[in-house]
């Protein structure tokens, strides 16, 4: 009885340091790296737009990095359309999970700054942040 009892336990301690050596060994990678396909990317989206919204200035920071792009509401291409979208891309910047990003916009019409912030999430895709011209803005990351 007392060898059933020894060798369950082995098995169990055997089982934990398996499953420890597992997880210590599956760690997933700590940031983009910035080189290649491994390059940090946030998709804004600016929607509630109308006719009667004005030229949008679209900011994103990350570390010492600023990246800027202009809607411009008289562009034929954009006339008509409620939302557009951006992929701002941070080429030869390494940036590791957790680290945070801060998304502003400014419309022509009031010069007023509207901010997200948001951190670098561990999944391996691009950050993803929502923002309502027309009121509140949402960050998924």
């Amino acid at each position: 009885m007392k060898n059933i009892f020894l060798s369950n336990r082995g098995v169990c301690l055997t089982l934990v340091l398996s499953i420890m050596l597992a997880y210590s060994g599956l760690s997933h990678a700590t940031a983009e790296s910035g080189i290649g396909k491994d390059v940090f990317k946030v998709i804004v989206t600016l929607y509630g737009i109308s006719n009667s919204t004005k030229d949008i200035v679209t900011l994103v920071s990350v570390g010492d990095q600023l990246k800027v792009k202009l809607f411009n509401a008289e562009n034929p291409e954009s006339q008509g359309l409620n939302k557009t979208s951006y992929t701002m891309t941070f080429p030869n910047l390494a940036v590791n999970d957790g680290e945070p990003y801060k998304v502003c916009v400014m419309s022509t019409d009031n010069f007023k700054l509207k901010c997200e912030n948001g951190k670098n999430s561990p999944l391996e895709r691009p950050e993803f942040v929502d923002i309502n011209m027309a009121g509140e803005s949402s960050a998924k990351g």
